[in-house]
């Protein structure tokens, strides 16, 4: 492993040592799974807050749900958005794995699925379609 410094000066300050990324083996890995598991974890909070929803506007939907009869529609809202939450993961992993995309993209889409699904939990929102 060989340094070098800005100045010229040989092994002169640790300050200002600049390491060749090739010298200390860093290898640069794709982010597309971290992109996927962020966008799937949007996706988990969009599916609850259109559960939530849904279970407002269909009574049917409201029946289905109701997984547990002791805690009602929130057992199938939060069972159902785990499982598609899974499921969109390992969806989204598949065309992300080897793949490197904009951070600032991904979290831009994170959050606005983030953002929409917490609207969607809201009681004065829900209740509209009651």
């Amino acid at each position: 492993m060989q340094a070098t410094t800005a100045s010229g000066d040989e092994g002169k300050s640790a300050e200002n040592m600049k390491w060749n990324a090739e010298e200390l083996g860093i290898v640069e890995k794709p982010n597309g799974p971290a992109a996927a598991a962020l966008i799937g974890a949007g996706l988990g909070v969009l599916f609850l807050g259109l559960f939530t929803t849904l279970s407002e506007v269909s009574t049917g939907l409201h029946d289905w749900l109701s997984f547990e009869d002791r805690v009602g529609p929130l057992s199938g809202k939060t069972t159902m958005a785990v499982v598609l939450w899974l499921v969109a993961w390992a969806l989204v992993s598949v065309p992300l794995w080897r793949r490197n995309l904009s951070y600032v993209a991904v979290t831009g889409a994170t959050v606005v699925l983030v953002v929409l699904g917490l609207i969607g939990t809201f009681p004065k929102f829900f209740q509209l379609f009651a």
